[in-house]
């Protein structure tokens, strides 16, 4: 009896698995190289549930943090939409994107974060910590 339902507690993980939606492949010299720069990062909050997050540019995908985690994103100088989605089961969950406009002076900061069961992507002078 113990085996037939670990074997059923396995298939059906499995299954689920391999239900969910992943992220499209990101090419990976995509945002490799570029005059300007963005720094995002994913802050852990008490709120937030552990999910990785899928940073998009523009609409495209360009890249996957998870809790903690910061990518340095090269763009051409000008305006800029950065947002994401988090993979679900049932499909995925979009956070809206931020407007933001990069220059060859400076790195842009933006930080996504869980607050109040809400997630958000900001852009902020300077991180935290």
């Amino acid at each position: 009896m113990f085996y037939r339902l670990t074997l059923t507690t396995i298939a059906t993980a499995m299954m689920l698995t391999g239900c969910a939606q992943h992220p499209q492949d990101i090419p990976a010299d995509q945002y490799a190289s570029g005059p300007t720069q963005i720094n995002v990062s994913h802050i852990v909050t008490k709120t937030d549930d552990g999910s990785a997050v899928v940073v998009t540019v523009d609409g495209r995908d360009a890249g996957v943090l998870d809790g903690g985690e910061h990518a340095l994103l090269h763009v051409p100088s000008g305006e800029h939409k950065v947002g994401g989605y988090v993979p679900t089961l049932l499909g995925r969950v979009t956070i809206p994107a931020v407007d933001v406009t990069t220059s060859q002076n400076k790195v842009t900061t933006v930080a996504y974060s869980v607050a109040r069961d809400k997630a958000a992507f900001t852009q902020v002078a300077r991180l935290p910590g």
